[in-house]
């Protein structure tokens, strides 16, 4: 896909309050036809660790689980990676603007983190999840030798650590009641676990763009895990 047609996928997704968009999705064509860009079949029907559904339009970063199966709790452990981000309203056009000066490649998911309660006056709703709760979005590099820590205006380029954590998928709209269910089905597989305990605030991955229907996009909803003994990493 061209980086024109890239750009016009971006224009799409921002006018429609989509959260992000795509950037050498798998589905586009030769021609560069967004009408053809969306994807017709699961990447689950030829792989079964992909939940069942799954439409895969990037690559995972190296190391990265893929996502679980939908509505069920389970445990994962996410590698040391490094990801550019940006904080606020425009976070996804400033991280998709340093994607493309660097000429990065976009792997899914998308990694959100929440502003605590009371933070979210900012930003305006829109799209699948409130662009108001998001406090910071992170790009993740598909390895850590493609770019260097640094601070490059809006964007910070820098490591986030290792981290296990429990994780639910949700498939369909990511709207407040979905995100809010997910988040209490984590509490209660919390709270029944007696050897771990919450070691962060909770987050949610998205791994489709706009052009996948909107019953059919993929998110995870987590919280950072740690044994009762502090080791959360291990």
């Amino acid at each position: 896909m061209s980086r024109d047609a890239l750009c016009r996928f971006v224009v799409a997704a921002t006018i429609t309050g989509s959260l992000w968009a795509v950037s050498g999705w798998r589905s586009a064509t030769a021609a560069d036809d967004p009408k053809s860009a969306a994807p017709t079949s699961s990447v689950s029907e030829q792989d079964p660790k992909y939940p069942a559904g799954y439409i895969n339009e990037g690559p995972l970063p190296e190391g990265f689980p893929p996502p679980g199966e939908v509505g069920k709790v389970v445990e994962k452990t996410y590698p040391l990676c490094r990801t550019f981000s940006a904080e606020g309203n425009n976070a996804f056009m400033r991280c998709f603007a340093y994607l493309s000066k660097q000429q990065h490649e976009m792997t899914a998911p998308v990694i959100m983190e929440y502003k605590p309660p009371g933070e979210n006056n900012d930003a305006k709703p829109g799209g699948d999840v409130n662009f108001a709760d998001v406090g910071r979005m992170h790009f993740v590099l598909g390895d850590l030798s493609l770019d260097e820590p640094k601070q490059d205006g809006p964007v910070l380029v820098a490591d986030m650590a290792k981290m296990r954590v429990l994780s639910i998928a949700v498939l369909g709209e990511m709207l407040p009641r979905q995100r809010e269910n997910a988040e209490q089905k984590l509490d209660a597989e919390l709270a029944k676990r007696k050897d771990v305990a919450a070691a962060g605030p909770k987050r949610v991955l998205g791994y489709n763009s706009p052009m996948v229907p909107k019953d059919k996009r993929l998110w995870e909803v987590q919280v950072p895990i740690e044994d009762r003994n502090g080791d959360g990493a291990e």
